[in-house]
């Protein structure tokens, strides 16, 4: 199909899917630098139950920050689709994905039956 995704979606449906994405950009963009500054705590004296709780602490902050990454290239990569006018349309079908799943997960790439299918292969 040649249509554009985005002329499924209204002008106030697009601006609101926009909003939530710079929203969620911009939290991410937060997310992703909090273990530089949990690195960035300098030396202490402290017991060996608080240097493995510090431990813990560093390496969840960093675990998190890796995923925020991957999201925040998700959310991203959706605003430039949006530019595009690709914004809306399935990676796998091109059949428009509905506004109701865009507004529960703005950087959608597949309709949810796509995606359940991607994840039960996944599983395999």
């Amino acid at each position: 199909m040649t249509h554009s995704a985005s002329a499924s979606l209204t002008n106030a449906q697009l601006a609101t899917l926009r909003g939530l994405l710079v929203a969620e950009q911009r939290r991410l963009r937060g997310e992703a630098a909090i273990p530089s500054a949990v690195a960035e705590a300098g030396p202490r004296e402290s017991d060996p139950s608080d240097e493995a709780t510090d431990s813990l602490i560093q390496h969840e902050a960093l675990a998190g920050s890796q995923h925020a990454e991957r999201l925040l290239t998700e959310v991203e990569a959706a605003l430039a689709r949006m530019d595009a006018g690709t914004y809306g349309a399935s990676e796998v079908s091109g059949e428009p994905i509905g506004y109701a799943r865009l507004s529960a997960l703005p950087w959608a790439r597949f309709s949810v039956v796509e995606q359940e299918d991607l994840e039960r292969i996944e599983r395999r």
